[in-house]
């Protein structure tokens, strides 16, 4: 909290208290015997209260002073009578010349001065507040006043007045209790950096005293309820500290079942006599952030993010909440007067807060009307629980999923509507404050777009290669910071594969023996040769075992010769086997077969067997698709 210290003068430097010899006063010069004396002072000289102007210190009755004499002895002097305005303390001292110093109070005045031109007295570390007043002291068992107030003067051995001047010692640091502070402060608790209460000396060796205090003393002042109350009411009071500059303070507030507390740092005091105002006190809480939570519908998607700040910095009183990204921006402001300030997944300019470190501050106007901002601890959020939907098929997707029609409709090498979902509400998704981001991966090659939508989708991926692997459709998701990933794996297995009629454009090779590619067909044989001549394919093609296939095919048999065979293998399997024992003419051999692989097949050949003379076989259709 911050301070503002405000200056008054409670006694003028030189108020006048009028010391005399009564009339009946017995006066020994040579004497050293104690005669009685009197101490007559006017209640507009310096006193032990304080008048409403805050200028001036007047006599109270029951006062008690302290008369040293040249032998630097202590002796009491008690008022007897008070009437018009003035005040009377009677008491006895040594006839002497010599000059004579004066403390009030009695009771807080060191038991012998230290030499003619020092005094002593104690300024109690722990005082009972007076409601517009000077506290009392706590002296062993005892409350006394303790508005320390020194003065030196001369006598004249022939009983003439010899006219002194009160100074007062210690400097006064006044406060208020708010009406709402009122009835919960049990005690206050005053701390310097430097000494402010115990033994303090003063020194009269110029025309004005000079009050020092120990570093050894103590450096706080407790305040306790004025008497009779147990917690200070609504009113004014003032701590008295000893005349020492202070760089800095803090008070604590001590309510019972929680403590307050506020610091300054200003720098002020040092002249005695003087009031510094530090203005009303505040039981200031620190709030703190007592709720944050991110927000889900029923399907788990991000809605925004909740959050509550409770402990009002002052009952009763405004109070607003700022919360700071990194970079400054306000992402959240929250207002009310009351204890608690709770904002929730609609706030219509940052209703996700993105997980991060924040800096929190609160703002408050004080009691004596001046808006306070101060932080509170950082506020650190943490990442909500996202989810990230990836899909893709291929022609191998469907046929898993029990669709041959479909997957024979599909072509061999495309990996069908890439998409993605992330469990983000799309309203948060089109406001362009959260970045967003999709980073999609296949076959090693990588694309980041930027998205308004929770379910974007994107081309096909075509030609991709035929691979014994699945492959991985990656996406990574970036919403406000937070990551999160997902992939869906399909394969590329060559499936289905037209091959109306093989050609070489088509990956088929001359494997072994005498093969011609002509229009419409290709032809194997057509010499004598006992040996297969065969076409192999062997690179497009990746099927795992237990793929129920089907193959569609027309293969011509030239028969030139007996035993003529032609047969389609899907690596070691055989699919199809055509054959003919008789000779000439030619035979057609055409159908569906349908059968499932019993191993992984990564190639198809087409063979023919032939005899002699122009036995040759003309292939003009395969077609490879998933079994239906």
């Amino acid at each position: 909290m911050e301070i503002r210290i405000k200056t008054y003068i409670y006694a003028l430097v030189a108020s006048l208290c009028v010391v005399a010899c009564s009339d009946d006063a017995l006066i020994d010069s040579d004497s050293q015997t104690l005669v009685p004396m009197t101490v007559e002072a006017q209640s507009d000289a310096t006193r032990t209260a304080l008048s409403t102007d805050d200028t001036t210190v007047v006599w109270e009755d029951g006062d008690e002073i302290a008369v040293y004499d040249f032998q630097t002895t202590k002796h009491q002097f008690q008022s007897t009578e008070s009437g018009d305005g003035r005040t009377k303390f009677k008491g006895q001292v040594t006839a002497k010349t010599e000059p004579f110093a004066a403390i009030y109070p009695y009771a807080l005045a060191a038991d012998a001065a230290a030499s003619a031109a020092t005094l002593s007295a104690t300024l109690p570390t722990t005082q009972r507040a007076v409601a517009d007043g000077f506290s009392y002291g706590l002296l062993s068992d005892t409350f006394v006043p303790c508005n320390i107030s020194v003065a030196k003067g001369a006598r004249n051995v022939d009983g003439s007045p010899s006219s002194i001047t009160f100074h007062n010692v210690c400097q006064l640091l006044r406060f208020s209790v708010p009406q709402y502070a009122a009835g919960k402060v049990r005690s206050i608790t005053f701390t310097a950096a430097t000494a402010v209460a115990g033994t303090l000396t003063v020194n009269y060796g110029s025309d004005n005293p000079v009050t020092t205090i120990a570093s050894s003393q103590s450096k706080t002042i407790t305040l306790l309820p004025p008497s009779g109350s147990e917690t200070f009411p609504q009113g004014t009071y003032n701590i008295l500290c000893a005349p020492v500059r202070l760089s800095g303070f803090s008070m604590s507030f001590d309510c019972g079942t929680k403590t307050y507390s506020l610091s300054s740092t200003s720098e002020f005091g040092g002249q005695p006599g003087h009031v510094y105002s530090l203005g009303a006190i505040d039981l200031v809480n620190t709030p703190s952030v007592t709720a944050l939570r991110h927000v889900y519908d029923a399907n788990n998607m991000l809605l925004g993010t909740t959050l509550t700040v409770s402990g009002a910095p002052i009952e009763g009183r405004p109070w607003t909440v700022n919360i700071k990204n990194a970079s400054g921006t306000v992402v959240r402001t929250l207002s009310v007067t009351g204890n608690s300030l709770t904002s929730d997944e609609t706030d219509a300019t940052w209703p996700y807060i993105p997980a991060g470190d924040y800096t929190v501050e609160y703002e408050f106007t004080s009691t004596n009307n001046r808006t306070i901002t101060k932080s509170m601890p950082e506020l650190t959020v943490p990442s909500p629980s996202l989810t990230l939907t990836v899909d893709a098929y291929t022609a191998h997707s469907k046929y898993e999923q029990g669709d041959a029609v479909a997957a024979n409709a599909c072509d061999r090498l495309t990996v069908y509507s890439p998409s993605a979902k992330l469990s983000v509400a799309p309203s948060l998704m089109t406001m362009t404050k959260y970045t967003r981001t999709f980073r999609r991966t296949l076959n090693g090659q990588t694309v980041t777009t930027t998205e308004s939508t929770n379910s974007p989708s994107w081309a096909n991926y075509t030609n991709v290669p035929v691979s014994g692997n699945l492959y991985a459709f990656s996406v990574t998701a970036n919403f406000a910071g937070t990551s999160v990933s997902a992939n869906k794996q399909v394969r590329i297995t060559g499936l289905p594969a037209n091959f109306t009629p093989p050609t070489q454009a088509t990956g088929w090779s001359n494997d072994d023996g005498d093969v011609k590619w002509e229009e419409g067909y290709v032809r194997l044989g057509n010499a004598s040769w006992s040996q297969p001549h065969r076409i192999k394919n062997s690179t497009w093609f990746n099927i795992p075992q237990g793929t129920y296939i089907a193959l569609d095919y027309d293969i011509v048999l030239h028969r030139a010769a007996v035993n003529t065979t032609a047969n389609v293998k899907m690596g070691d399997q055989e699919i199809v086997k055509c054959t003919d024992s008789k000779y000439n003419n030619d035979v057609h051999n055409t159908g569906i077969k349908q059968t499932t692989l019993k191993a992984n097949a990564t190639s198809v050949t087409c063979e023919g067997s032939y005899g002699s003379g122009a036995t040759h076989t003309k292939v003009y259709k395969l077609y490879f698709k998933y079994g239906e």
